[in-house]
Order: C-alpha cells, then structure tokens, then sequence
C-alpha cells in the first residue's frame, strides 16, 4: 500500500513540474518526407513505358527478335507434331487475316491464318494478332522465315480444308516468346528470289514431265472444276484493274475489289479479288507473272457477264512465280503474245547508227523479201538498209474518229487519247503518248506487203513523214507543201505544253523539224486539214531507212525521205 502511494506521488509531481509546452503530441513527432528521387530518363508525365515500348508491344512484327537456344534447321516436311525447337524459310502460298466475327477455320479470334510452303511441304501457322497493321505483311509469294516451338496437329473443317495441310504452328511474336515470324524485306526477297519456289510434288529428276493434276484454263473451266479433287491450273497475269468499292448489302459494309485478267495458251477469264487480297494483286505483273493454283474454285456464269470467274478460295493455294519449266514457256508465250497485239513499242535507242544509217555512203536497197530473207539465214544479224515503198492505205480519219490518235500502254492495258497527254485509269499516272503507228494502213513493194502498225518509228521517222523534214526531191506527190499550207494559218491555237515557248514555224520549220514533239501538230488540227494530210500521204511512194535487230523482233523505222 506504502508503494502504491509512492509511485501515484511521484506521476503527480512529474505532471505538475513539466513545462506548459509539453503534451502528448510531442512523444509522435512528424514524419519527414525524403527528398524526390529524380530518375534520369524518365518522362515528365511519368509515363510507365517509353513511346519505343510501346511501338515495340503494339507491332512486334516490326521489332528485331534474338532466339534464345539453337533452333535446328528443317523443312516442313520433316516437321513432327509436339515441342522441338526448328526454323525454316517458306512462302506465303494463302492468309485468312483475323476478323472481329466467327471464323470457319476453327482458330479463336485475334488469330491470323497464314498457309506457306518450301519445296518439300505445306503448313499452317497461327498468328497472334496485334494491335499493329499486321495485314500489310500478308502478301502472296511473301518470302517468310518462322522460329517454331511446338508443332501441332491441323483438323479444320472439311469445307475449309487446305490441300497437303495436316499440321500448324502457333506464332506467338514477342521479345520473350519461343516463338517468331520474319517477313524478309524487298532486298532480301531479291537476293533469296530463287528460294521455296519449286511446285509441290514435282519430280526434279524428270524436268521435262508435266506436273501432277495439270489441267488448262479451257478444260477447267468447262468440265474440271466439277469435282475433280486437287486440280492445278497455270495462268498468266494479262492485266490488273483498278481498285474499285463495292457496296455489300448481305455484310453491310463497303468492300475493295480489283479485277484481274488471266489466261494460258487455251483461254482467258476473270480473277476477282476482295479486301486484303488486293495488296497481293497490285504487285503482280501483267504478262510475266505466272500463277500455280491448287485447287481453284470457279463461280458459273451469271446472266449479266455471261462469263465465268474463279476465285481466290480459303481452300485453294496460289505460288507465284514457281521454278518450272512449264511456267517459262508460259511467260515466253506472254511475251510473244505481248509483241503480237502491243498498240505501242518504244523505239530501242543505242542499236543503230541512226544518222550514219541516213546519210552514210553504205545505202542498200532491199526489198521486204530480201529482209526477210536476211533474217532468218542469220538470226544474230543487225543491220540497217532502204526500202522503197508504196503507202497503200491510211487511217488517221479513223483513228481519230475513235480517240486512239495517241496510245501507250500501262498496267497491261492500252492508254489511248487524241491528245499527247493522258492518265492512266487505272494507276492514275500520268503518261505522254506516242503517235499511233496504226495510222498508216500498209506499205506495199513489189514483193510483200507490211503493216504500218506493225513497225516501229522513230520520232525523227515520223517528222520525216509528216512534214517532209529530210525531203531529198521536190517531187509532187511529197505532203509537205500541203501539210505546211494547212498549219499556217494555226500557228495561234498550238499549245505551249507542244513545244515550249518558241515558235515552232520560225524559219520555215516544216521543212527543217525533226525533234521528238513535232507529230504532236497533228493534235492541234482539225478534221478538214487532217483529211487533208490522209490524202497526201495516201498511194505516196516513200523510201524507209530501217533498221533490224532480233533483239527487237520488229522492223524499225529511221528516217523516211521523200
């Protein structure tokens, strides 16, 4: 009890002698904030990641990648479904990019399907989408190289089953995955352009053989799509339209279409492609890229085209440019067939001597057998000769009459215009035209006969014959004299984008121009003084300088003296 009285003493006499600013808040005193650490790099908004890491995480196709272990080299057709750690170099042979609604190839949404192809096998891959434009990397014949850690077990539906597929592959592009994608640039597509490109099941023992399941255009498209399983079709790119927006009712949404033209040596039809597909068809080449189609599909003709189509299908695989022979006689034939029906050839510039070949002391008189002659006896030979001919018909009336005064050709398609400037539809470039050839009916000698179409002239060539700029005669039947009475009276309406600045009749130019815009008068008159200028040169006799090249293939025009 004494020392419970003792301590309560104390505590009381501890209270009373404290000073008066005391209390309890001074046994917690305030916390310090530490000084802000300052961290070099970072952002003033204090953003998480950087822009880079982002760019990184949101296209990762776009980003350089490192494997981590050895990934062996393969080919698809050594591929085993389960884990192992493989790489090798194929190319895109079909894609279904991902979509926001269900999808028939049996792969969860966010998921591209790309289907590709070495020269041994075929397989699937599954890759994951980003948030990135990952469909400007999915292009037909795009050369690839895939970094795989597993290798699974492809079961589709039937109605979406791809020929020779049985396995697929998840790609999965990260910095930190097992897994990865390259699509390899233009460079590198040019020097590896020989890779991966020899059609499946072709027996390189037997080069000349004919592939397995070959079919041409004509026999598919009447009997040979029906039912005949892994059919192969062998066409040519003729030309590749413009891109076009087509409004679908049934999907309620605008979609992008490019008409494509094929054939082979039977037939010829149309090829139309949808949406993503056009970045693959706006690379192709008219008449030098070849297509290998396994499996095509074809929709029967409809009552407005009349004319059936095929079908760039899920279920079908498309190489471009396969390594065969079968595929190079095809593109000779384009090219054979291209020279045929051309409306314009460029003269070929650096063969010949031009002005040797006009005025050099070596003048040779042929006749059209006589080069005839000369160039099959020496295929190699290059030569340069006169020829004396009769102009048997004319057709500038006409050629104006259906705007094709000037012509040339883009995207596989002819450009014609009465005018020396014109856009291609198509590309909407801008072009400069060349004067129809066509205007001149035939040239006719003792021996033969020529079309004018079919040759080649020179700027200088036509000039020559328009405007009697190398006349070497007064003789009557020259146009000239007609030709220059004609244009006078015009020299105010000839447009400034012709020639320039400078009076184009200043010192008596019809007689002394042989520059490359002086045709380009024949645009500016009108149809009386062109009537007049079809019936000078019509049954006029002219001396061609020509020159021959089997380089060229065609009779090309020098100069032409009256």
């Amino acid at each position: 009890m004494l020392l419970l009285y003792e301590a309560w003493a104390s505590l009381l006499k501890m209270a009373t002698s404290a000073p008066d600013n005391n209390s309890i808040q001074s046994f917690y005193p305030k916390e310090i904030a530490p000084p802000t650490r300052i961290i070099p790099g970072a952002h003033p908004e204090n953003e998480a990641f950087t822009s880079a890491e982002l760019a990184a995480a949101q296209n990762p196709l776009t980003q350089s990648w490192r494997p981590k272990g050895v990934y062996h080299p393969t080919t698809i057709s050594s591929l085993q479904p389960g884990p192992g750690k493989v790489r090798f170099m194929a190319r895109i042979v079909n894609f279904i990019p991902s979509t926001d609604g269900p999808s028939r190839t049996m792969l969860p949404q966010g998921f591209h399907l790309l289907i590709v192809k070495d020269d041994t096998g075929v397989v699937a891959l599954r890759l994951l989408r980003s948030t990135g434009d990952d469909t400007k990397f999915l292009k037909l014949g795009a050369l690839v190289t895939v970094w795989a850690a597993f290798v699974g077990t492809y079961t589709p539906q039937p109605s979406v089953r791809v020929p020779l597929v049985s396995l697929i592959i998840p790609v999965h592009p990260a910095q930190g995955s097992a897994s990865c994608i390259k699509f390899h640039d233009a460079a590198s597509s040019v020097r590896n352009a020989s890779l991966c490109r020899l059609p499946l099941q072709y027996d390189l023992t037997e080069p000349s053989a004919a592939m397995s399941g070959i079919m041409n255009l004509r026999a598919y498209l009447n009997s040979g799509h029906e039912g005949i399983p892994n059919v192969r079709i062998l066409i040519c790119i003729y030309s590749v339209g413009t891109r076009k927006t087509i409004r679908s009712e049934r999907m309620d949404k605008s979609l992008d279409l490019v008409e494509v033209q094929v054939f082979d040596e039977t037939s010829s039809c149309l090829m139309k492609v949808w949406e993503h597909q056009v970045q693959s068809a706006k690379a192709w080449i008219p008449n030098q890229t070849v297509l290998l189609i396994t499996n095509p599909k074809m929709r029967p003709p409809d009552k407005r085209s009349g004319a059936a189509e095929l079908i760039w299908s899920r279920t079908c695989t498309i190489e471009v440019d396969p390594a065969c022979p079968d595929a190079e006689w095809l593109r000779r034939m384009a090219v054979e067939r291209t020279k045929r029906e051309a409306v314009h050839i460029p003269f070929p510039e650096g063969i010949w001597d031009v002005q040797k070949a006009i005025h050099g002391p070596q003048k040779t008189l042929f006749t059209l057998a006589d080069i005839d002659i000369w160039a099959r006896e020496d295929p190699e030979a290059v030569f340069t000769g006169k020829l004396n001919l009769l102009i048997s018909s004319v057709s500038i009336m006409n050629i104006v009459s259906r705007t094709m005064l000037c012509c040339v050709e883009c995207c596989g398609v002819p450009v014609y215009c009465n005018k020396p400037n014109a856009t291609c539809k198509n590309c909407m470039k801008p072009h400069s035209l060349a004067l129809n050839p066509r205007i001149i009916g035939s040239l006719t000698d003792e021996t033969g006969s020529i079309a004018g179409g079919k040759l080649i002239w020179s700027n200088q060539a036509w000039a020559d014959l328009l405007f009697g700029a190398n006349t070497t005669s007064t003789s009557t039947s020259a146009p000239s004299g007609k030709v220059k009475s004609e244009l006078q009276p015009r020299v105010d309406v000839i447009e400034e984008d012709y020639f320039g600045e400078e009076d184009p009749f200043s010192e008596d130019p019809l007689n002394n121009r042989s520059d490359d815009s002086s045709w380009k008068i024949l645009a500016t008159l009108d149809n009386t003084a062109l009537r007049e200028v079809e019936e000078q040169l019509l049954y006029s006799r002219v001396t061609l300088t020509f020159g021959w090249s089997p380089a060229v293939g065609r009779l090309c025009v020098l100069g032409v003296e009256w």
